[in-house]
């Protein structure tokens, strides 16, 4: 259960994070929502690709990182095996919240903090405000998190949504078979029609890098090209699986 707070430097001085508890938060996540600021750090190691969001049904920008639900193939034990975690894990335990006091009419968005989270400490980890009550390295890291988060989110939306208007987006479903021959189909995710990409009048063309969305949208369509290396990360998973069964 999680309980959010806004953060306080008085209030919360002797609390503390560990940061090897952070991206265990998304040890058993198939899907993680991502933003367009991150598809640079991304294409290195995951696949980009579309999903449904359930409550809502419009789709979100998702990296994959495993093929079942729960399953997340670059949590290893008791480490993230990946050169960058995405933001929505690496800002844990945090979050953006809303004032309810405004403004010049803008909404004044506050950090806030989960209570329950078992990131936080007050005995051991790393502080998030030192003696003066300022923010330490860490909690201006996490700051860094969140603003990339809150700028991304919004663009992301806009992404999304020129995309559809376009009728770009189709679903995509993958049947792989597993060096010990068992498959696995995977459904419910959704890709850029590249055909119906590069068929787009030069007018449309301009606008979509204009907006900023041509980009990150081949580098959505690159980024597939990890699924290969995903499906040697199962492979040792159930190698190691059915070794340890053999024992």
């Amino acid at each position: 259960m999680s309980h959010f707070v806004a953060l306080n430097p008085k209030q919360h001085q002797s609390l503390r994070v560990l940061p090897n508890k952070v991206a265990e938060t998304g040890a058993n996540d198939q899907h993680v929502p991502v933003v367009l600021s991150e598809f640079n750090q991304l294409i290195v190691q995951y696949p980009i690709v579309f999903t449904r969001n359930l409550a809502t049904d419009q789709f979100v920008c998702s990296a994959m990182l495993g093929f079942e639900k729960g399953e997340n193939l670059f949590w290893e034990t008791d480490h993230w095996d990946g050169l960058y975690i995405p933001a929505q894990i690496e800002r844990q335990p945090f979050y953006i919240g809303q004032s309810e006091e405004k403004a010049d009419e803008e909404e004044q968005h506050l950090v806030c903090l989960d209570t329950d989270s078992d990131v936080l400490s007050e005995t051991e980890g790393e502080p998030l405000f030192d003696e003066k009550g300022q923010p330490t390295e860490l909690m201006s890291d996490k700051q860094e998190v969140l603003a990339l988060l809150l700028e991304g989110e919004p663009q992301t939306r806009n992404f999304i949504k020129a995309l559809t208007s376009l009728d770009l987006l189709k679903p995509i479903s993958l049947e792989i078979t597993l060096a010990d021959n068992s498959t696995r189909n995977v459904n419910g995710l959704y890709t850029i029609d590249e055909d119906k990409l590069s068929k787009l009048c030069g007018e449309t063309v301009a606008m979509l890098h204009e907006k900023g969305f041509l980009a990150p949208a081949y580098t959505l369509l690159a980024s597939h090209a990890h699924v290969y290396s995903l499906i040697e990360r199962k492979n040792a998973r159930v190698s190691q699986k059915n070794t340890q069964q053999a024992d």
